[in-house]
């Protein structure tokens, strides 16, 4: 690990120690440093959880990111929102993962990626930041930031997701009692698969692999939207099931 990479792992480890936020120290010059920036907080918090993943469109190459030890909870979940520096929710499609396929050279191609995946479920992202001004940051250290992860919240399972006709999924986000999305669609890549499969090749070719019990979040369909402390949001896929959470 080089000094600055070095730097980048320890700036984010002590904001996320102390709940002080930090300014990035140097720009980021490619997806590699982000990468190992990634890779070394994950090491130095436990194994990892599971896997975001998301894609503007259908066909732009997704961003990935660690879900660090302890992000996936239970819904109805309870977080402390006057800790967080901020309380961003998306409602997502996520998976679990139940058959390891060790890190490897060999692209893990799509039939073999979608064998190693169990059950869908409803998920809900809970994000947060450890960068200061957040919004003038540079894309790469957002995801160097885990994408702005805090937690997966693990909600109803989803049966016989291989049958579903993911565009006309129908997605509801109600917060405090409010109506705030109801629409058809609302993911980026359509295709919650697409993403899916190329976080399992990422994976073990690039990030030592997949583990059973590992979850993979593939994207939001109500976009990133922000909430104060003090409240308390469900998503919903109609007919497929909801995730809670209370800030």
């Amino acid at each position: 690990m080089s000094q600055d990479i070095s730097h980048a792992v320890q700036t984010l480890l002590d904001a996320r120690r102390t709940g002080r936020q930090a300014t990035p120290p140097f720009a980021l010059k490619d997806r590699a440093a982000v990468y190992a920036i990634q890779d070394g907080v994950a090491a130095a918090s436990g194994p990892v959880a599971g896997w975001k993943v998301g894609a503007r469109t259908p066909t732009a190459e997704p961003n990935p990111a660690p879900l660090l030890a302890g992000a996936l909870v239970p819904s109805p979940a309870r977080f402390d929102g006057k800790a967080m520096h901020m309380i961003g929710v998306e409602v997502e499609i996520s998976f679990h993962i139940v058959r390891d396929i060790a890190a490897r050279a060999a692209p893990v191609e799509r039939e073999e990626a979608l064998a190693a995946v169990g059950d869908a479920f409803v998920g809900m992202e809970i994000v947060d930041t450890r960068l200061a001004d957040f919004k003038s940051a540079a894309p790469e250290w957002l995801l160097a930031d885990n994408q702005m992860n805090h937690a997966l919240v693990v909600g109803d399972p989803i049966a016989n997701w291989k049958a579903l006709d993911w565009p006309k999924l129908q997605v509801r986000l109600v917060v405090d009692g409010k109506v705030i999305v109801e629409q058809t669609g609302g993911l980026g890549a359509i295709d919650p698969l697409r993403p899916l499969a190329w976080m399992i090749d990422h994976a073990v070719r690039h990030r030592g692999g997949l583990r059973a019990g590992q979850a993979i979040t593939t994207g939001s369909w109500t976009g990133l939207l922000y909430f104060p402390a003090g409240s308390h949001a469900r998503g919903a896929f109609v007919g497929l099931g909801a995730v809670e959470a209370s800030f």
